[in-house]
């Protein structure tokens, strides 16, 4: 099993979808028992990896959870906005599953996560697209914007003052 996870799991980063559909064909991709130590699946790689085709297929044709949760309460859109990989992100929130109100275990939203890690065109989108809330705090209290301005973000912070300037 663990060379099934594996395999799985380094597809998913790379955007091998004939690896993972193989995987299918044996019976091995199955969501419930391919997770890594800290609990996230192969959808949650292939999103940080910013692999939409792979993505794509382990939520469409695999079965597996595109809202599915690590143990820390990510799900693969949290991982997508935490890496800037916002093609993946606009899937998991329209197709995939997910919601901008998810929050992980700390309360932290996606806008958060593309707050804390600068990717200011996710926040942009995000902005945008409507429901991410950029006065939400997380359990500590924390604004994305504060996110933003702890890392010396310009471009974001002008983005969430600008969408919220009080």
């Amino acid at each position: 099993m663990a060379l099934t996870l594996e395999r799985a799991l380094l597809a998913a980063r790379q955007g091998d979808v004939d690896t993972l559909k193989a995987l299918q064909g044996d019976g091995l991709l199955e969501p419930a028992s391919l997770r890594d130590p800290l609990g996230a699946s192969p959808a949650h790689h292939a999103a940080r990896a910013g692999k939409l085709n792979c993505l794509r297929y382990l939520v469409e044709e695999a079965g597996l959870d595109g809202n599915g949760r690590a143990r820390n309460g990510a799900t693969p859109g949290h991982d997508a906005a935490a890496t800037g990989n916002l093609a993946c992100l606009q899937w998991l929130l329209t197709q995939g599953g997910c919601r901008v109100q998810d929050t992980d275990n700390s309360g932290a939203m996606v806008l958060h996560l593309a707050a804390r890690f600068g990717h200011h065109e996710v926040i942009d989108w995000l902005l945008r697209f409507g429901g991410s809330d950029p006065l939400a705090a997380t359990d500590t209290g924390a604004l994305p914007v504060h996110y933003a301005a702890a890392k010396g973000d310009f471009p974001s912070l002008r983005l969430l003052i600008g969408h919220c300037p009080r």
